[in-house]
């Protein structure tokens, strides 16, 4: 089955910022290693570095996960629990491909902290 993926905008900012103030230290410091440093000059890969956000919202905010994509692709959660898991990739692949998805996770680190500061807030394990 495939599914579109609306674009991004502002309320999807907060909901993912929400989601990211939910995970552990450790998950933190996975999804910085995956965004690279300044100083590295690193491109990031935004398919990548979208797997390392589900991968650590999947364990640490599952139904605030399941219920922002089940909105991006415009279905109640109880109809996106249904689809195949494959579906997953796809709508991660549909986001790393919008135009504005750098300045959508700029946003988002910002509001959350910068990507260094991440490591420092909580919540801690």
């Amino acid at each position: 089955m495939d599914v579109k993926v609306r674009s991004l905008n502002i309320k999807d900012v907060f909901a993912v910022a929400r989601m990211l103030g939910k995970i552990t230290k450790s998950a933190r410091a996975e999804i910085v290693l995956a965004m690279g440093s300044k100083k590295a000059k690193k491109k990031v890969n935004a398919t990548e570095l979208g797997m390392v956000i589900l991968q650590s919202l999947c364990v640490e905010a599952e139904e605030d996960l399941k219920a922002w994509l089940a909105d991006m692709v415009g279905q109640p959660v109880e109809e996106f629990e249904k689809l195949p898991p494959r579906v997953l990739i796809d709508i991660v692949k549909q986001l790393a491909a919008q135009e504005d998805i750098k300045d959508f996770l700029s946003q988002v680190s910002q509001l959350v902290n910068s990507p260094e500061k991440i490591l420092s807030t909580s919540p801690s394990t």
